[in-house]
């Protein structure tokens, strides 16, 4: 699954979050050439839905969102991430693995994006366990 609908997400949010967004989702598709990527979770606050990376072996392991005030990068097994992003705040389905659990980094603009980090965390991402199938 290579869904547009996350190029339509990319390019439907605010300017200065697209940047980092695009930047992302290259990063993604440049160091986990096999992911399977989409848009989730379509509602009236979030039209274009929540964007989410994954392999058919392993289930969705990043996803991305656009907030009012940031960008936020989260990883399913964030907790196994190291060093572990620092947004500990997150509810979903995701979070009810007794083994680890979702984390996030929130960015407030560009001049905050660290790219080595967020490559690190991809390429440890693409070693650690999903949430959910891939249909």
């Amino acid at each position: 699954m290579k869904s547009e609908s996350v190029k339509t997400w990319i390019d439907g949010i605010k300017p200065e979050h697209s940047i980092m967004a695009q930047k992302v989702d290259s990063l993604i598709k440049e160091l986990i050439p096999d992911i399977q990527f989409t848009t989730k979770w379509h509602k009236p606050s979030q039209p274009l839905g929540v964007p989410f990376y994954g392999l058919t072996d392993k289930g969705w392991m990043i996803a991305m969102w656009s907030f009012k005030n940031e960008f936020a990068v989260g990883f399913i097994a964030g907790t196994l991430l190291d060093p572990e992003p620092p947004v500990t705040k997150m509810s979903g389905p995701w979070n009810r693995n007794s083994d680890y659990k979702a984390r996030r980094i929130d960015i407030k603009n560009e001049s905050e994006f660290d790219e080595e980090l967020i490559r690190t965390w991809i390429e440890q991402a693409n070693e650690l366990p999903g949430w959910s199938k891939i249909e």
